[in-house]
């Protein structure tokens, strides 16, 4: 892993967080992004293609976004646990700066 996708610190308000990396960018994202993009063997496959992405998206845009829990899974990743139902994907360090840099607000 690159060192400069290293996550130091999430800090989790409502609706989204803010991401901390270790070359010291910050993004602020919301957590509707993170959950659409999950890559647990549930909801990967239902990625695969553009047309499943658009329902995929649009499922779960239709959940009530709440703040998920996050335990850390060795030194590359965290598990977020949602409220919502999915809590089995591990999100990597460089998975989570892809989803900021395209998605989240730079701070």
């Amino acid at each position: 892993m690159e060192e400069r996708n290293q996550l130091t610190e999430i800090e989790r308000g409502d609706e989204s967080c803010i991401l901390r990396f270790k070359d010291g960018a910050s993004y602020e994202v919301e957590y509707l992004a993170i959950r659409s993009r999950c890559q647990c063997a549930k909801c990967k496959p239902r990625q695969e293609n553009e047309q499943r992405i658009l329902e995929f998206d649009e499922e779960v845009s239709r959940l009530k976004m709440e703040k998920p829990r996050v335990e850390p899974v060795g030194h590359y990743g965290i598990q977020l646990e949602w409220p919502t139902g999915c809590s089995s994907g591990i999100h990597s360090f460089s998975h989570l700066r892809i989803i900021a840099e395209e998605s989240g607000k730079q701070i």
